[in-house]
């Protein structure tokens, strides 16, 4: 294992066979982050990681925005609508954590004890809620696995102040 250095937010890691001139990121926040490029003004194009991004935003607002939706309505006795709410607010969750998993795999190639680790614990809250049918536990998970996904931007932030003062 060879030590390289994520070329967004500059997190050490370890790869097994590191190919010259190819970059290598910590995380999916890390990945999209890189692929987006910024001008000196700050201005950026609308390309596809950054939909993708957006995308997955308005998915997880709409997976917990459901949730308490559908406990207003069980609570007026609208039981069948709030399970269907339930229903969708589970079924996005299960889309979203799926494709949080995939894109983390693509971009970090899934080798790092790490990752695997989140990905079983944010699975175990997604079959819970799934079990007991519960919008909660698939929120946590998917946020949880979000917040991973994005850990590199933290530290890039958390470097740059450290350098600059």
């Amino acid at each position: 294992m060879s030590e390289v250095r994520c070329h967004y937010s500059g997190v050490p890691m370890q790869v097994a066979h590191p190919q010259p001139g190819r970059h290598y990121y910590s995380c999916t926040g890390c990945a999209v982050a890189g692929s987006v490029p910024v001008d000196a003004q700050g201005n950026f194009p609308v390309n596809g990681p950054l939909i993708a991004v957006l995308v997955g935003g308005v998915a997880f607002f709409n997976q917990v925005i459901i949730w308490p939706l559908s406990v207003m309505l069980l609570r007026q006795g609208k039981d069948s609508t709030a399970g269907h709410l339930v229903t969708a607010s589970l079924a996005i969750g299960l889309v979203l954590w799926l494709a949080l998993v995939v894109v983390q795999w693509r971009v970090t190639g899934g080798g790092r004890r790490a990752d695997w680790l989140v990905v079983v614990f944010t699975a175990l809250l997604a079959v819970c809620g799934l079990i007991l049918h519960s919008p909660g536990c698939m929120v946590e998970g998917t946020a949880l696995l979000m917040v991973w996904g994005a850990r590199g931007l933290l530290y890039k932030k958390r470097f740059q102040a450290g350098a600059g003062g």
